[in-house]
């Protein structure tokens, strides 16, 4: 086994468009992967900025693919139509990866993996530790824990798109399932899709930089209110897709598992509360939110138990406080930084976060 993952090729595919502040910290961070042999791919999607500037500066050491703005998730399509590596790692191009994270995945490999997954630090724009990580582990989940999870609860902690790499055949597959699920996200796809695909094995260690710039898809620094009716769209949609592809290989979900999805519920709670205009599911109440709530307590889906009280609490106070409270709460759950320090002090000693 030793021998097999020594000689494994990393392609890392990076998708550019308009970062030419941080895309060139993305790819010297790939570029300084330890490891015998690395592939980089930057796929800029039509940038109007300097990007191609800063791209070409390493155009001696990694393969340039110019195209016309297409979006995220063909850019990474047509990146790992051009790649040759056994293990891809899709790398945002405001992140950047750890020197020692082939080495780690090869220290487990498993042919029967479909995903390996690693803890994310996180940094400002500058590139400064904001002294957050995620997802945060309390007990690593195993693969046999993940496989439950998704059944009954839809969901298993996962990092979004740069903490996860890929068997190349699994990828292959994912981008080759025939679906009418559509999002701009590739992590939509690859990190739904993989665990009825196979083992998702977990690394409990930051090897990426994910950094949080309030220009982000799927972090936020600061809260919006109408992005939770959107979260809560695509978590829909995303399960549905899912269970496609379950159903394609014979990997049994319950139908009603998102309503046991503590993570879903919070969303749905936050876009109930704040804006129930938009709120994308018809005739929901806080009453329904609340009964789901308490069902989903028994469920751990990777969280102890002491987590999943605090989410519960917490939604309870976003739907039963006043508004500014409700925002407060919105924002100190999803916008971390916001978070006043005596509120840091009680999750730490509680056990809800490190």
């Amino acid at each position: 086994m030793a021998q097999v993952s020594s000689e494994l090729v990393l392609s890392v595919i990076i998708p550019n468009h308009n970062y030419a502040r941080y895309v060139g910290s993305a790819i010297s961070s790939a570029l300084g992967v330890r490891w015998p042999t690395v592939e980089v791919i930057v796929v800029d999607d039509g940038s109007t900025d300097n990007s191609l500037d800063v791209i070409k500066a390493f155009a001696n050491r990694i393969t340039l693919i110019e195209q016309a703005n297409a979006g995220q998730m063909r850019s990474c399509v047509t990146g790992f139509n051009r790649s040759s590596g056994d293990v891809i790692i899709f790398l945002d191009s405001d992140d950047a990866l750890h020197p020692d994270v082939m080495a780690e995945i090869a220290a487990v490999w498993s042919e029967k993996a479909s995903k390996f997954q690693f803890q994310m630090r996180t940094i400002d724009a500058n590139g400064k530790a904001t002294g957050n990580i995620l997802p945060q582990y309390f007990v690593t989940p195993t693969p046999q824990q993940i496989r439950e999870w998704v059944t009954t609860a839809g969901v298993y902690p996962s990092p979004p798109g740069s903490g996860n790499a890929y068997p190349r055949e699994i990828v292959d597959r994912i981008f080759r399932f025939k679906t009418e699920f559509t999002d701009r996200a590739p992590d939509s796809y690859l990190v739904t899709a993989a665990p009825a695909f196979g083992d998702v094995v977990t690394i409990p260690k930051p090897l990426v930089d994910y950094r949080v710039h309030g220009a982000n898809h799927g972090a936020f620094l600061e809260l919006e209110d109408r992005r939770f009716a959107r979260e809560v769209d695509v978590t829909q949609r995303r399960f549905g897709f899912f269970r496609e592809v379950a159903a394609s290989v014979g990997f049994s979900v319950a139908p009603d598992a998102l309503n046991r999805n503590m993570q879903f519920l919070c969303l749905r709670a936050a876009s109930y509360a704040l804006r129930p205009e938009c709120h994308p599911i018809d005739n929901d109440s806080a009453a329904q939110i609340i009964s789901d709530l308490f069902q989903a307590l028994s469920y751990p889906q990777g969280f102890s138990c002491s987590q999943r009280l605090s989410l519960f609490f917490w939604a309870l106070g976003v739907l039963a406080g006043p508004r500014q409270l409700s925002r407060s709460l919105a924002s100190w759950r999803y916008a971390p930084t916001s978070r006043p320090k005596l509120m840091k002090f009680a999750l730490n000693l509680f056990r809800v976060v490190r």
